[in-house]
């Protein structure tokens, strides 16, 4: 899959949306991770496992990732447990720093064959290592572990897959979704149990629910610094932003048009303070002043945490469909890491797509879960968040299934823009369209 092209230059593009992605601070906290004896609803099949291990020796795996934020301790612990149950045969050396820190780290590692033989990876850093070949394909792992891909929603585990091998295999899923304010909705006549269906009843709640003397509004539109919310609209009203495959621009189309002009329509209705970034709209949002926000399962804990009685559901469907943009976070290997480390890598990966591990990432840190026996497991459905928002998973897309090199480009520099100028600007959105579409064909140009 060489392409020649240098994995460095995207990274500095990518890591204030990766950091909004996973949540997580950049706070180097901790790095090494000892033994330690923790229990959780896996314990028993942790310790079966070990039972069953062979005399070998023992494999130390070095261990990558971003996760320095409260979700950081909880996978402390699970890499515990599998440590203390395989203490004999592997431990995992955990590494955490912050995704910035990653970044910049890893391409080097790659090139000195320092990299380390396991690694968390947002699925939009793939591709750029792709290019240089820097990591194995993960095909066999179905046949070395016996688990079966059925078992798994095949639109989370398609986004761990590059034409049509895996080089991912899934640790965390996300959508983003739509919150909305109960308190807020009963106050302006509505439905505090019903949220809006379509993008039409979306736009007519963010009116009602916005009162700019008391500094009160009714939906989040922010112009940086936020998950690519707005991609949902433009999908579901029938659009097109681009063909990966081609490498052209559809953007300037009739329907994505009309789309733009809906958003410029609310921006100029005043349904959101002009200009603001997603951390103030989300701020915002947990001071009960904001009717509607659009985000990542992230931001559930702050929202508990401020006490604001609140519904989530998935972004509404537009004309022509539902469908919502999706995140992943996923084990990757380097290409150097040899066959006996690559399986006991496979042996860790297989333990946290064990559905007690879902499910207790599920449960402790609000992500849904994508093994459709814990989608349907009794607790999880009984959850008033997980039990909404698991179900919706089979909605998602992936943003670049065809695995560009460019798209943090096209983001940066052409979709975003796009977005703070219809909001902020007062050209007309045909226009800004047409320009946005002739920038992103530029940047396909410099891929062909």
């Amino acid at each position: 899959m060489k392409t020649g092209r240098s994995v460095v230059s995207v990274f500095l593009v990518l890591v204030l949306m990766l950091a909004i992605m996973t949540g997580c601070s950049t706070n180097d906290d901790f790095n090494e991770v000892q033994p330690t004896q923790e229990s959780s609803a896996s314990d028993e099949s942790v310790n079966e496992v070990a039972t069953e291990e062979s005399t070998q020796e023992k494999i130390t795996l070095n261990f990558w990732n971003g996760f320095t934020g409260p979700d950081g301790e909880v996978l402390k612990e699970i890499v515990n447990r599998f440590n203390e149950a395989h203490k004999d045969s592997i431990e995992i050396k955990m590494d955490v720093m912050g995704w910035d820190v990653l970044a910049q780290k890893l391409p080097t590692a790659m090139m000195t064959d320092t990299a380390p033989e396991m690694v968390l990876m947002i699925g939009d850093w793939i591709p750029q290592y792709l290019a240089n070949d820097n990591f194995q394909d993960l095909d066999d792992f179905w046949s070395v572990t016996g688990l079966e891909e059925e078992s798994y929603l095949k639109n989370v585990l398609d986004l761990g897959k590059f034409e049509d091998s895996y080089y991912s295999l899934p640790m965390q899923f996300n959508l983003i979704y739509l919150y909305w304010n109960k308190i807020l909705f009963e106050e302006a006549g509505l439905d505090p149990n019903s949220p809006p269906a379509t993008m039409d009843e979306l736009a007519d709640y963010a009116v009602l629910l916005t009162d700019p003397s008391i500094n009160q509004y009714g939906l989040a539109l922010p112009v940086k610094g936020a998950p690519q919310y707005w991609t949902s609209f433009f999908w579901n009203n029938g659009g097109e932003l681009f063909n990966l495959e081609t490498k052209e621009s559809l953007l300037n189309s009739p329907e994505n048009i009309a789309t733009l002009e809906w958003i410029d329509d609310l921006a100029e209705k005043g349904v959101s303070p002009i200009g603001s970034t997603g951390a103030e709209l989300d701020n915002l949002f947990m001071s009960g002043k904001l009717g509607m926000v659009i985000n990542g399962p992230w931001l559930i804990n702050g929202i508990k945490s401020n006490n604001i009685d609140f519904g989530i559901t998935a972004p509404p469907a537009g004309s022509e469909r539902q469908e919502v943009i999706a995140g992943s976070i996923g084990f990757c290997i380097p290409s150097g890491v040899d066959q006996a480390h690559k399986e006991a890598a496979y042996e860790f990966i297989e333990f946290w797509m064990s559905d007690e591990i879902i499910k207790e990432w599920s449960v402790r840190n609000g992500f849904p879960a994508w093994s459709h026996n814990v989608i349907a497991d009794e607790e999880v459905m009984n959850d008033p968040v997980l039990g909404a928002i698991s179900p919706l998973s089979e909605l998602g897309r992936g943003y670049n299934p065809e695995a560009f090199e460019g798209i943090s480009a096209i983001d940066g520099d052409a979709l975003w823009p796009m977005i703070e100028a219809v909001i902020v600007g007062d050209d007309e959105p045909a226009d800004i369209i047409k320009i946005t579409s002739d920038e992103i064909d530029n940047i396909f140009s410099q891929y062909k």
